[in-house]
């Protein structure tokens, strides 16, 4: 069986001491490193749906966003004998507040440098999207 799935998050972004950084949470289910997300509640915008998402995993704000579109990942996986094709789409973000995470779904947290997180995230595709990024913003 084949089953569509689409989530939405934040890819959040803060300085620190003239170093853009971006938080890379562990999910605990999936045990990868990879940006804030989740599936929409009814009536939410995927916009909403991201930033509920982020002050829920990590307790952080978005200040504002680097760009209107989001970036799109899509990948494939079984689980419990199902096809499982996600898609997540992640708005790119300057955020505010203390990492507070939520311990049912995110067993850690890290603030990486921008231009490093490629070594660290987990998955190609957020990898691209880090890429992606870099360059937008001229690191």
């Amino acid at each position: 069986m084949r089953v569509q799935e689409a989530s939405f998050g934040i890819i959040p972004i803060k300085k620190f001491d003239e170093i853009w950084k971006v938080l890379l949470i562990l999910h605990k289910g999936g045990r990868h490193w990879a940006f804030p997300k989740g599936r929409s509640n009814p009536g939410e915008t995927p916009l909403e749906s991201a930033r509920r998402e982020l002050k829920e995993e990590t307790g952080l704000d978005v200040d504002s966003l680097l760009q209107d579109e989001p970036l799109s990942e899509r990948y494939e996986f079984r689980r419990k004998g199902e096809f499982v094709v996600k898609t997540v789409q992640y708005f790119p973000a300057f955020v505010s507040g203390e990492v507070k995470l939520q311990p049912e779904e995110i067993q850690d947290s890290k603030w990486v440098p921008l231009k490093e997180a490629v070594r660290h995230l987990t998955f190609r595709e957020a990898k691209e999207m880090c890429r992606n990024l870099v360059r937008q913003l001229n690191l």
